[in-house]
């Protein structure tokens, strides 16, 4: 019976790890921020800086309205992405919307070519339902969708997809963390991926054993003299009593 009892209390922690596993909990958006929205992309969503570009491994900064991409090795910031994606149609790039708690998310690439590889929404989304789907957002857990005025807008040229062979990939894909049932879904925002406001915090070290041994407070020794300083001291402050 007890070896009973210590399975199924084993499989009903289990079942609430996995069922938290689901759960998101969202904490307060800025919803005070608001960028100014390039006409290529979704419908904006308030508080939005950064969008990612899984298939071209770039960023948007909306602050900045520039693109930030890999070259060299190194992440350069330009206006305007780099000759070999000049064949590239921002009109009909699927696009992430970046949790709007992320500062710099390129700094953590790793993560962002993990949850969102090259071209895996044609996997995602089929037929008519990839048509109507520019990217997906971070924040809601949803897929940024194209409105009836969007698609009327724009002619089917301008919202054309890319397809693999007109893009210059030559670049190999950067190596993921992690590939599985994260694949799609949202970066978890860890605390070293937000933006620190303090940008020089007063830090004042705790007096701990080490800095005790390092800076000793030293006692002088209670020698015959300073005896004889301590009593004449005293009998001073009695007699003027």
């Amino acid at each position: 019976m007890k070896t009973l009892k210590k399975i199924g209390i084993t499989l009903f922690v289990l079942m609430i790890f996995i069922s938290l596993d689901g759960c998101v909990i969202t904490a307060p958006l800025p919803q005070s921020v608001q960028y100014t929205n390039p006409a290529w992309a979704p419908d904006y969503y308030q508080g939005v800086r950064y969008y990612y570009f899984p298939d071209i491994e770039a960023y948007y900064d909306l602050s900045n309205q520039s693109f930030v991409y890999l070259s060299n090795g190194q992440w350069t910031e330009s206006y305007n992405l780099p000759p070999a994606y000049s064949n590239f149609n921002l009109y009909g790039a699927y696009v992430v919307g970046v949790n709007v708690h992320v500062y710099q998310p390129w700094v953590h690439n790793e993560y962002y070519v993990a949850h969102y590889p090259r071209y895996y929404y044609r996997n995602t989304y089929k037929g008519h339902d990839r048509e109507n789907i520019r990217g997906f957002n971070e924040n809601i857990r949803k897929p940024f969708v194209r409105t009836p005025e969007a698609r009327n807008h724009f002619n089917e040229g301008r919202r054309q997809e890319n397809e693999p062979n007109t893009i210059d990939n030559s670049r190999p894909a950067d190596k993921p963390i992690y590939y599985g049932r994260r694949v799609g879904k949202p970066v978890k925002v860890k605390p070293q991926m937000r933006e620190n406001r303090q940008a020089n915090p007063a830090t004042v070290k705790p007096q701990t054993r080490e800095n005790r041994k390092a800076n000793p407070v030293t006692v002088k020794p209670q020698t015959r003299e300073n005896k004889q300083t301590n009593k004449e001291a005293k009998t001073t402050r009695r007699r003027r009593q």
